[in-house]
């Protein structure tokens, strides 16, 4: 009887076993399904940046004349409008996921925003800045699936710890921020119309790959009964502001997002004005910073969180970010290299710990709302500092950076006195 049960028990482990294997088997497609949407979303958004800034500084045409306007307000405001679609789209997007499922907003959505990209190329070649700006506004909107995929990506804890996958996706959009502008400048020798075109096609790639890899949904009968105009009105990532611990950190966030945003918008214009770069070497410089981003997030992230923990290691990236940043009046040519690499890594740390932290702290809330937040908060600081800082940068570009510094450190002394240390 004693072995019988022996080997009934063992019989009884090795199906847990299989039975594991196959939850990890399953949850890592769905987790590769999710990254390539996320490489090719960050890659498409990232392909025109490094043409921009040359564009509206160095040539003249109806785009960069509109309104006659100074080039530099033109550049703000083509920054600001694609974020203030991702702001309107994230902050439903998350949730409309929870309720109509996953992998159906992300298909409707992918082949909104490729459509959007389509039309950025029309625009681009009809010389116009009004239907540019429309364009680009409407790909914002539906750009906001990232929010979905963090979700996805969350939703597979406990099965893969959720750090690792949280940081693999991170690391995966540094990579889309890494190829983008190394395609986009490399591109741009045949015009912003072919890029955005090419965007388009690469987020065709990761549409087939959602419909044909990402499971099914498994809708709650629940849900069933929230309509779509409740989305709007109750389920919106903004509801969840109502709670004012949420609201505190969040503050948080957006502070420290627009001081990282400072840099991402403003470094393109920095490096033509100190040391007239060209698109492709903007694109390359952009390589070293994303491949430290990257190299970062994958293999010391997780680590860093196991010997600071979430709450101080957060503030190291934060801090090491704001230094850097203060940098920038007296970089030469040469040290701009290997500061950029070490921005990378402050980046990639500041990202890869403080949403994690947020995610911890609000487990028991939906997570693609709690993700949709989060999208739309760093989209709202995206805005804010494409208009700020292109009055900022007509007195230099450098000062739109060193005011993010700043604001990087009143985000990290608020943090550390509001919040608590999790482990």
């Amino acid at each position: 009887m004693n072995r019988v049960a022996k080997i009934k028990t063992s019989a009884g482990k090795i199906l847990t076993t299989e039975q594991d294997n196959r939850a990890q088997s399953k949850a890592k497609k769905s987790l590769y399904s999710v990254m390539l949407v996320v490489l090719f979303s960050s890659a498409g958004i990232a392909l025109p940046y490094p043409i921009l800034a040359p564009l509206f500084l160095n040539e003249i045409s109806s785009l960069t004349t509109f309104g006659n306007l100074p080039s530099k307000i033109l550049l703000g405001i083509v920054l600001a409008i694609y974020p203030l679609g991702v702001i309107l789209g994230s902050s439903v997007l998350g949730a409309a996921s929870g309720i109509y499922g996953r992998k159906k907003t992300l298909i409707i959505t992918l082949t909104l925003t490729v459509i959007g990209y389509i039309l950025s190329a029309l625009a681009v070649i009809a010389e116009s800045f009004l239907l540019l700006i429309l364009a680009r506004f409407v790909t914002g909107i539906f750009s906001g699936n990232i929010s979905i995929a963090k979700a996805v990506a969350v939703d597979l804890s406990p099965t893969l710890d959720k750090t690792y996958t949280f940081n693999l996706v991170n690391a995966t959009s540094y990579l889309g921020w890494l190829l983008g502008p190394l395609a986009g400048g490399l591109l741009a020798v045949y015009g912003l119309d072919t890029v955005f075109y090419f965007a388009a096609l690469v987020l065709i790639v990761a549409l087939i790959s959602v419909a044909s890899v990402l499971p099914a949904d498994r809708m709650k009968i629940n849900q069933s009964s929230i309509n779509f105009m409740q989305l709007f009105s109750k389920q919106n990532s903004f509801a969840l502001l109502a709670n004012k611990n949420i609201r505190r950190i969040f503050l948080i966030y957006l502070l420290a997002t627009l001081g990282l945003n400072s840099y991402y918008e403003f470094y393109p214009v920095w490096l033509v004005e100190k040391f007239d770069f060209a698109s492709v070497d903007i694109g390359y410089i952009t390589v070293v910073l994303t491949l430290f981003m990257t190299i970062t997030s994958v293999f010391f992230v997780k680590q860093l969180k196991y010997i600071f923990g979430l709450k101080f290691g957060a503030i190291v990236g934060m801090v090491l970010m704001a230094i850097l940043f203060s940098l920038h009046p007296v970089l030469s040519a040469s040290s701009v290299w290997p500061i950029y690499a070490f921005t990378g890594v402050a980046i990639a740390i500041f990202n890869g710990l403080l949403p994690v932290y947020i995610s911890e702290q609000y487990a028991n809330i939906e997570q693609g709302q709690l993700m949709g937040l989060i999208t739309t908060t760093f989209s709202l600081a995206n805005v804010i500092i494409a208009l700020v800082g292109s009055v900022l940068a007509l007195f230099g570009a450098h000062w739109a950076i060193i005011f993010g510094a700043v604001l990087l450190i009143i985000a990290a002394i608020d943090f550390n006195y509001s919040q608590e240390d999790i482990r």
